[in-house]
């Protein structure tokens, strides 16, 4: 029995710090999670998180990108190695971003060489933001590095997608491992109440800077000239207001859900749906999104511009179609003629694919493989 220490700086990361601590568990280990007292998503104190033990202080910051959340972030990572100093712990599991972690658990790996340490990059900062035109700028710099030069301190790295390991330039390096996000959801019951009269989608999650609005408008003002078109929104988020607006002027009609949170009632809406948007701006770095395993758990095959990772689940397993600026019309067409014969298959393949890649099973198995 080992005692884990699993460090994470964002309440938005932990659906998997759940699923780490349940494997954890499940092997018996003593496990804490360390995160911080500040909500990245609501930009606000906490007191209490469900699933946190030390809840660690972290400065307020009010814009994502800001000299001030690099500070919130560099204050908080020298706190939680501080706060692993009380624990000593014989495991530390740190998700990253927090960027600033990287070199904090590696400077703790240094001064405590018997702690094995696990680096899990479940997303990229900068890259993943839509900034592309500034990342060349020190501050940026600086940003990245504080990752890069770290990350090879641990034992083991995991990348929540295979993309991951190229932009790192680790792609052939053995002791980086992919280690897709996870869910504890089984598909629910189902009624596929799809038609072949109109074409509905589906939008889940928030709507801000690093989704393209413009594709969007674009690709369903397409198809509404083919078949009568229509989108479904399970959000909210800061560009909201004007992909609604734009497609309202586009004579493309929105229904509007708001905040959708039962996966019961999630999935009544997707029974209606017959394809679902994985949408986001090309400079974005990512190969895998958490609304893509919504939307496979609930059967709702994709069109997407996600690429490696996603682009070949799509692409292998015939669960929706990958789409670009170039073959924008053509998919457009493509979706509007796809007889339900061929949508309820590919309605099928999504739930397969989600029990085979997303499940916890998959999850733990590949933590199992390497040694953890």
């Amino acid at each position: 029995m080992s005692k884990v220490a699993i460090v994470c700086a964002f309440d938005t990361y932990f659906d998997r710090v759940r699923m780490l601590r349940t494997y954890f568990e499940q092997k018996q280990d003593e496990v804490c999670v360390v995160t911080s007292d500040f909500s990245h998503r609501n930009k606000q104190s906490m007191k209490y998180l469900s699933g946190a033990d030390h809840l660690v202080h972290a400065f307020p910051y009010s814009k994502n990108l800001s000299i001030q959340r690099l500070f919130s972030h560099y204050m908080l990572a020298r706190n939680m190695k501080k706060k692993l100093e009380e624990i000593r712990p014989d495991v530390i599991y740190c998700l990253v971003p927090a960027n600033s972690l990287a070199k904090m658990m590696a400077q703790y790996k240094r001064e405590h060489p018997e702690v094995k340490l696990y680096f899990d990059v479940i997303d990229l900062w900068p890259e993943a933001m839509p900034i592309e035109k500034y990342l060349s700028l020190p501050p940026f710099q600086y940003w990245r590095k504080l990752r890069d030069k770290y990350l090879p301190a641990a034992d083991q790295v995991f990348t929540e997608c295979a993309l991951y390991q190229d932009v790192l330039g680790q792609k052939d390096n053995q002791k980086f491992k992919t280690l897709y996000w996870a869910r504890p959801e089984l598909p629910c019951s189902f009624a596929d109440l799809i038609s072949e009269e109109e074409v509905h989608f589906v939008y889940l999650g928030s709507i801000n800077n690093i989704i393209d609005i413009d594709f969007i408008v674009d690709f369903l003002t397409h198809c509404n000239q083919y078949k009568p078109s229509f989108l479904h929104i399970i959000g909210e988020g800061e560009s909201k207001a004007v992909l609604v607006q734009k497609l309202e002027e586009a004579h493309v009609p929105v229904i509007d859900h708001k905040k959708v949170f039962e996966q019961e009632k999630k999935q009544a809406i997707f029974d209606q749906c017959n394809y679902a948007l994985n949408i986001m701006k090309e400079s974005v770095v990512v190969g895998l999104t958490m609304k893509s395993l919504d939307y496979w758990c609930g059967g709702v095959p994709i069109i997407n511009t996600i690429p490696a990772d996603t682009a070949r689940l799509v692409e292998e397993f015939q669960i929706g179609f990958n789409i670009d600026r170039e073959n924008l019309d053509a998919v457009a067409q493509r979706v509007c003629s796809t007889p339900l014969s061929e949508q309820f298959e590919q309605r099928e393949n999504c739930r397969k694919v989600y029990q085979e890649f997303f499940r916890g099973g998959s999850f733990a198995n590949t933590l199992k493989s390497t040694g953890l």
